[in-house]
């Protein structure tokens, strides 16, 4: 069964758990992007003292690693605890800036530049979702198509990325007020 593309617009902390939940049942594989550098890296260490992953480097980003493993208890209590935004919405230093969520080589769940979730989802998930109180109604079908087994994203998006994360590294330096 082919899966659909969608924009994920609920940004509540118990919906974005409840999907959270949903998609690491389903998921065996993770992967994680570190930039490098220390902003966005916070978590690098931790992913990289999991048992069973793999580290590349990722053609996305001039100086990035994508660091795939498996879905150990391990690796899902990290993402579970990694992945959250704090209360006044700001990413935090160990916060993950960009993960994915993969059964075999198919992405399910991404969650890119700490915010912007992505599901990849068939009719019967989405039923499924449903039945547990996701409103999936309100998810913004999207065009894209997962990539099959790639790390690379297409140039526009990646470039797109990177201005986002610029303009919210700029934010969370100017709320700190380290400008």
């Amino acid at each position: 069964m082919s899966r659909s593309s969608f924009l994920v617009t609920q940004d509540t902390p118990q919906i974005q758990q409840g999907i959270l939940d949903f998609y690491l049942k389903k998921a065996d594989r993770f992967r994680a992007y570190f930039p490098g550098g220390e902003e966005l890296s916070g978590s690098r260490s931790d992913f990289l003292a999991l048992e069973e992953v793999s580290v590349q480097p990722w053609s996305g980003m001039v100086g990035c690693i994508v660091v795939e493993g498996t879905l150990t208890s391990a690796a899902i209590a990290l993402i579970r605890e990694r992945g959250k935004l704090d209360e006044d919405s700001c990413p935090h230093p160990l916060q993950l800036w960009f993960y994915e969520l993969i059964n075999d080589t198919e992405v399910l769940l991404r969650i890119a530049d700490f915010s912007v979730w992505t599901g990849f989802a068939t009719l019967d998930e989405l039923q499924s979702l449903e039945k547990e109180k996701i409103p999936v109604r309100e998810w913004h079908e999207i065009s894209s198509e997962p990539e099959e087994g790639a790390t690379s994203l297409p140039m526009l998006e990646s470039l797109q990325e990177l201005l986002i994360q610029a303009a919210k590294e700029l934010e969370f330096k100017l709320r700190a007020g380290g400008l």
